[in-house]
């Protein structure tokens, strides 16, 4: 498991559009991905689990990828989650 710490930068921070696409891009790696902020889980494959969290911008959030291609998912969620754009 590999885990790394996130501020989001997006100015509307993770609404519904962001959200639907970060999740997208999550389904396509095997391995689990879990998004944590002020204590609180989620499975970053599920937009309602991700949308409760109430991510916004300049929240520090924890992601943590576990599985087979976690090196290759934390990188793009990473890289994507930075570079999002409202």
């Amino acid at each position: 498991m590999i885990c790394q710490e996130i501020t989001i930068t997006n100015p509307t921070g993770l609404h519904t559009r962001p959200a639907k696409l970060v999740v997208a891009q999550a389904k396509q790696f095997e391995c689990s991905v879990t998004v944590s902020r002020d204590g609180k889980d989620a499975d970053l494959k599920s937009l309602i689990k991700l949308m409760k969290l109430g991510i916004s911008q300049n929240h520090r959030i924890t992601l943590c990828c576990d599985g087979p291609d976690e090196s290759q998912a934390m990188a793009a969620l990473t890289a994507f989650i930075e570079g999002l754009e409202d």
